[in-house]
């Protein structure tokens, strides 16, 4: 038995940025794309070796995520199919996520999104005995994405619905399910599910798929990188050596919105994340010194434009996000 009470932390919060620097360990950053107030939660319970962590949403999000370094995750969407792609695989609810510590993930969110997952040291599925899926492991790292078969589907639904009412509605993990003992229970769910499911090494994606990706990811850093410029989305073309067409097509295929839309949405965003970084720059950090100044750097001329949009797209005005407070130190 755990000689401690486990505490489950949660976490309710209005901004995406906030939410994604909730969990430890992880590199995220996210983008809300829908227009809307954002409200996120997360909640986590950690136990020897591993840590038990939810997260729902009610934005559709472009996240990109970087799982702690030595870990293995395992994840479920928990309320519906269709509102979860990585790395271009759409994600259902009787699919495991499988994603490896140290690589980088795209994640798409359609509106609201539930999800549990547990993190677990890599060597915990490699040691001892388990070392003999050592290739069932591999492949499913390879697919990320592994349909399960219907009973492997239904028997860690029932586990992962269980672990996640605890999660919401408990203060401490309770006594009579130590996390201990609860680890290699959701060790041998998830080896029994990947098995009754015939894992077959995981296919690549086509070629054209990973190069709309490729353009798309180019294009987007273009973006990043010229945000204070006036450039137009033919220049954008021209650095990622594609016709306006073929760009449209590809983000349309790749995020469901224009390059248009996609370059307002990071200019907001990024605008948001300036300004609830506004206290730093007044404390003397070279940084802008107004919300006028932010919306210039982001390309918006004109003030009372950027406040309109920043009011469509995240409910809230400019100065309101700004008097609503400052980072989480």
């Amino acid at each position: 038995m755990d000689s401690d009470p486990t505490h489950i932390q949660r976490w309710k919060t209005d901004d995406i940025e906030e939410q994604s620097g909730l969990l430890h360990g992880w590199e995220q950053e996210y983008r809300q794309l829908s227009c809307g107030k954002f409200t996120g939660n997360v909640s986590t319970a950690r136990g020897p070796r591993m840590t038990i962590l939810g997260e729902s949403t009610n934005q559709s999000l472009h996240e990109s995520i970087v799982p702690p370094a030595g870990e293995l995750v395992f994840g479920l969407v928990l309320n519906r199919d269709n509102a979860l792609q990585v790395n271009r695989r759409e994600v259902s609810t009787s699919a495991l996520l499988v994603l490896e510590g140290g690589t980088q993930y795209d994640f798409c969110t359609d509106g609201s999104t539930d999800l549990l997952g547990f993190s677990m040291e890599r060597e915990v599925f490699f040691d001892n005995d388990q070392g003999r899926h050592a290739e069932l492991l591999r492949n499913a790292i390879r697919q990320n994405v592994v349909p399960l078969e219907p009973g492997a589907t239904m028997m860690l639904r029932q586990f992962w619905l269980m672990l996640s009412q605890i999660l919401q509605r408990e203060e401490t993990w309770p006594s009579s399910m130590p996390l201990s003992l609860l680890a290699e229970t959701a060790l041998n769910n998830i080896l029994l599910a990947l098995n009754m499911s015939s894992l077959q090494p995981g296919e690549s994606l086509p070629q054209s798929s990973e190069r709309q990706a490729l353009v798309v990811q180019r294009a987007i850093r273009y973006m990043r990188t010229n945000l204070e410029r006036d450039f137009s989305i033919a220049d954008v073309c021209n650095a990622t050596h594609v016709s306006q067409r073929t760009l449209q097509y590809h983000f349309e295929n790749c995020l469901k919105m224009s390059p248009q839309q996609y370059l307002k949405v990071l200019r907001l965003n990024t605008a948001r994340s300036m300004i609830r970084k506004l206290g730093e720059a007044r404390a003397g950090k070279a940084a802008p010194t107004s919300i006028a100044e932010i919306a210039a750097r982001c390309g918006y001329a004109h003030a009372s434009r950027f406040a309109g949009d920043y009011k469509r797209q995240f409910g809230d005005l400019p100065s309101e996000t700004l008097r609503g407070g400052t980072p989480p130190a």
